[in-house]
This record gives C-alpha cells, structure tokens and sequence, in this order.
C-alpha cells in the first residue's frame, strides 16, 4: 500500500526538462545534415563527367586554326602548281605560229587562264614575250605583250610588260647561243588565303624555241604584227 507521503513526493519530482530532448534531437539532425553534405561533397570530388568538355574548351580554337593552316597551305599549293601549268600553257600556244595578231594574243591569255579554274579570284598577270640572243651572247626582249586578267571583257586589259630592249636572263650558258630566239613567259598571282597574309606567288619562267618562226631576217622568231623583226646586236 503507497503511503500519502510517498505519492506527494512523485507529484513534487520535476519533469525532465524538455529543452534537453529538444537539443539532442537538434543536434542530431545537425549531426546527420553535415553527414550528408560531406558525403555529397565527396561523390562531387570523385564525379569527373565534365572534364572531357572542359579540356575540349581548351583545346578547340587550336585545333580550329590548325585547320584552317592547312586548309590555306593546300591550297596555295593547288594555286601554284596551276600556276606552273598556266606558264607552259602560255608558253606552248604562244610558240606554235609564225605570226601574232593583238587577236590572238588575247585568245591564248584568256585559254590559259582556264589552267587556274575553279579558283575563282583574281586571276594572274601574265606575259609573254619574245627575246633574241645577241653577238655578246645576251637575251634582250624583242616584244612583249602583258595581261592583267585573262578573263574576257572589259578586265582582259593590257599592262606594261617587258620593254623592248631589255635585258633577260638565261637559265645557263648552253641557252646563250647568239642569233637564238625564246618565248619567255612569267605569271604573277596575288594569293590571299583566310588566315594566311597576303602573298605574291611567281612561277619561274619558261623558255621555249618557236616551233615555227619567221625566218625573214636569218633568225627564226615569232613575229608580232605591227612590229618590225628583231635583228640581233
């Protein structure tokens, strides 16, 4: 049998404080709150997923302008192996007549020039000129006729080429036979690729002997109209 006094003692006996189970769940969520971020912060340290995209944006600019480089270099060599192709072009039809009309001429600039297609920019300057060597054994021009663009119309237009009486260069001596007459020939295009500057691009000159001259004066050589022979000095 529980005495009164025993139960007046249970009534007065405080009651745990609530603040206690209050802060102990308060830390434990805490606890288990830092626990999850610091798991999630370490699946983020390992998760390498977006590496691959970030070293790509990196490394594209230069693989772009490599491509671009080699894009421009091959076809600056296309350009200039047509070049090479449009001096014996020139050079060939140029030396197979006797006699050359201003009509003429214009035919075989404009035809060579189809050498150079597709490339569809400004085409070369081109010139075609006929040199005899002299008793000194030195190759002076006798005419020469000069193209700015080959293409027809108004831009087929004549420009300054080799001045009679000027002097040219002979590969070698063996060439250098007085009396001997040359269709020399040279080309000069402006290339400009889409990174590259702008460069001049020259193919060597050509030599060629008239396949059939004029022999009027003793020395065989494709006669301009209009012009007298050239006689060697």
């Amino acid at each position: 049998m529980i005495s009164l006094q025993h139960l007046l003692r249970r009534v007065r006996r405080p009651a745990t404080p609530a603040p206690l189970a209050l802060d102990s769940a308060g830390t434990r969520g805490t606890s288990s709150l830092l626990s999850r971020l610091n798991r999630q912060r370490h699946r983020l340290k390992r998760d390498d997923s977006g590496v691959a995209a970030v070293e790509f944006a990196f490394i594209a600019p230069i693989m772009l302008l490599l491509l671009i480089g080699i894009v421009d270099v091959s076809h600056a060599v296309s350009i200039n192996w047509r070049m090479v192709n449009l001096n014996k072009t020139l050079a060939d039809l140029s030396s197979q007549t006797a006699t050359l009309t201003t009509a003429q001429l214009d035919n075989i600039f404009t035809a060579s020039a189809v050498v150079l297609s597709p490339y569809d920019g400004k085409l070369p300057r081109m010139t075609i000129s006929s040199v005899i060597v002299g008793s000194d054994k030195i190759a002076r021009v006798c005419w020469s006729e000069a193209r700015e663009d080959g293409r027809p119309g108004p831009l087929l237009k004549t420009i300054s080429g080799l001045t009679k009486g000027t002097v040219v260069p002979m590969p070698n001596l063996q060439m250098a036979e007085p009396g001997i007459s040359y269709i020399v020939t040279t080309t000069v295009l402006d290339f400009k690729g889409i990174i590259s500057p702008a460069m001049e691009m020259n193919a060597k000159m050509l030599y060629f002997r008239p396949r059939v001259g004029n022999r009027d004066n003793g020395t065989e050589q494709v006669e301009r109209t209009g012009q007298p022979l050239c006689v060697p000095v």
